[in-house]
């Protein structure tokens, strides 16, 4: 067993992290993680107009092509039985419309997962070799269900992406604002530019040069 497999072995923990969940305010966001109760981190500005514009792409996607899936931010994603211990919260998720159902706040799978990397994200949890988002998409990518994992980082055009083929996974990287960003499961194609309209990082590009002064 690899150190990253022995980071998601099971544990038995998912009704006490509800009870944990209920206890605490709305405005908090936790997820369990290899048995873990960990808080997210406040998003900036940045992170949160990314993943409005990725959830927005997805959902023109999906009505395109007329799927019954859905595009949400922030779901709760439970990935038992395919792994114990862990209930994720992915910036966007695309989900299966069947499983939104009045009272529900809970998935059992997802076919996308998106997450913009901050970071927390990048710290390893307590007693853990492994960083955070390292162990998040090997736990999206052990959902049966899962077709796609996008990771995008904020502060550059710079996004991975991983995809299921056959009976294992394929990545590869998009950079500079002009690559192409195509996610199959949820109908998307676009420029990486697109995805970041509206951030500082799209306002600094679009900036003019200043004129040099007059000698």
């Amino acid at each position: 067993m690899t150190a990253l497999a022995a980071e998601l072995a099971p544990l038995d923990l998912h009704q006490s992290f509800q009870d944990f969940i209920a206890s605490r305010p709305d405005e908090e966001t936790w997820e369990l993680i290899a048995g873990r109760f960990i808080v997210q981190a406040q998003p900036n500005f940045d992170h949160q107009i990314i993943a409005g514009n990725l959830d927005r792409l997805l959902t023109d996607g999906i009505e395109r092509l007329g799927l019954a899936r859905v595009s949400m931010q922030n779901p709760a994603v439970d990935l038992r039985p395919a792994l114990e211990g862990h209930v994720y919260v992915p910036d966007v998720a695309v989900l299966d419309l069947a499983e939104i159902e009045p009272g529900r706040n809970v998935a059992s799978a997802c076919y996308l997962a998106a997450e913009i990397v901050s970071p927390s994200d990048r710290r390893r949890p307590a007693g853990k070799g492994s960083r955070k988002i390292e162990i998040k998409l090997a736990g999206y990518e052990a959902l049966p269900a899962c077709e796609a994992v996008l990771l995008v980082e904020p502060r550059a055009f710079d996004a991975t992406v991983s995809e299921r083929s056959g009976a294992g996974w394929s990545r590869r990287r998009l950079t500079g604002p002009d690559a192409r960003l195509v996610l199959a499961c949820a109908g998307l194609e676009c420029r990486l530019a697109e995805l970041y309209a509206r951030t500082s990082l799209a306002r600094t590009l679009a900036r003019p040069l200043a004129r040099p002064r007059d000698q």
